[in-house]
């Protein structure tokens, strides 16, 4: 099955996560994957355009003219590198429309302030401790930030904005979002595309490497012991448990697992083999520019459209987020009206 495109609920309701509209310029920006992990915030990626020190002020509150410019400075290296530069008017454009973004997101954490929602030390701690598990190391998660331009502070400034917005739009929109059931069956009746799937093989590998310069008599050493391999993954040992002892490929902390593969997403030394065997079956050694292989294959998805009762959590979340972002936009409009606004750029 296709995915379902993404709707984000709003953590980065603004400038990190809505399209940039070049007003005037002709240009579309759209879905550049600003995220905080993207590089950016180098020296030498100097801005056309100069922003004060408070670019907005919503309710007494300032909009920094720093944080604008590290966003700005990131969507202009992104088109930068598409060959795609950005000249002086569609760079204030986008800067006006990042400001207008903040804005947003501030008045959403205003209100969650003044409806008694409040995050804690230890909330945002733990966010931190969640980001950080998925690098390897602090000092990793600290290059990262580095290459973003901002300190860990900022960073932590960015995460408790998110936390208040999140929980004033699980306050305030989430419970008014309702999908009757015929909604989400409408919706896969017109998308059925979406719920269909290529003939998929889930197969495992193991790979031995070999120095060319041993010439033949490596390449013999080798087979020799990956024929020995091959007879014991034949003979009814777990392949997963060879792969993990013998298998010089970066999966093999896996088992080998390659995971679900249509014929196009595998190169055809794999694919070929593995769309012929049967489940369970091991393919003979054959070799490629990496080395020595053998694969086994351990299931398969006829191709199909998956039913709808299959699909209908997945739909319903999908046309929930798209509501949420929707009434979130709607909402933050009704509060820009209510809310005494300054711009200075």
């Amino acid at each position: 099955m296709h995915r379902i495109e993404r709707v984000t609920r709003m953590k980065r309701f603004v400038s990190l996560s809505l399209y940039l509209i070049l007003l005037g310029t002709g240009l579309f920006i759209s879905a550049i994957p600003v995220n905080v992990w993207a590089h950016s915030g180098h020296k030498h990626d100097e801005l056309k355009v100069k922003l004060p020190k408070v670019v907005a002020q919503v309710n007494g509150v300032d909009i920094s003219g720093d944080a604008i410019s590290r966003e700005l400075k990131k969507a202009a290296k992104q088109y930068k590198k598409r060959g795609m530069p950005l000249n002086t008017d569609q760079e204030k454009a986008a800067a006006k429309q990042l400001i207008e973004d903040e804005i947003g997101r501030t008045l959403l954490v205003l209100k969650a302030k003044d409806s008694g929602i409040n995050i804690t030390k230890n909330m945002l701690e733990k966010r931190i401790q969640e980001v950080q598990a998925k690098f390897k190391s602090e000092a990793v998660f600290a290059h990262k930030l580095a290459d973003r331009g901002m300190t860990l502070d900022q960073y932590k400034k960015e995460l408790e904005t998110d936390l208040y917005m999140d929980q004033i739009i699980k306050k305030e929109i989430e419970p008014k979002i309702q999908i009757p059931e015929n909604e989400s069956r409408d919706y896969y009746e017109k998308n059925k595309n979406k719920f269909t799937r290529q003939e998929q093989v889930k197969a495992s590998i193991i790979l031995l490497k070999f120095n060319p310069s041993e010439g033949k008599a490596g390449e013999q050493k080798t087979l020799k012991k990956f024929n020995s391999i091959l007879d014991q993954a034949r003979s009814g040992t777990d392949f997963s448990a060879l792969a993990r002892k013998f298998s010089q490929d970066s999966l093999a902390s896996l088992g080998g697992d390659l995971g679900y593969f249509t014929r196009k997403q595998m190169l055809p030394a794999f694919s070929d083999r593995a769309f012929k065997l049967k489940v369970g079956e091991v393919s003979d050694i054959f070799r490629t520019g990496h080395g020595f292989h053998i694969l086994k294959v351990t299931d398969k998805k006829l191709a199909g459209t998956s039913p709808f009762e299959t699909e209908k959590a997945k739909i319903k979340t999908f046309l929930s987020q798209k509501k949420v972002s929707q009434a979130t936009r709607d909402y933050i409009e009704i509060l820009k009206k209510q809310a005494k606004i300054k711009t200075y750029f």
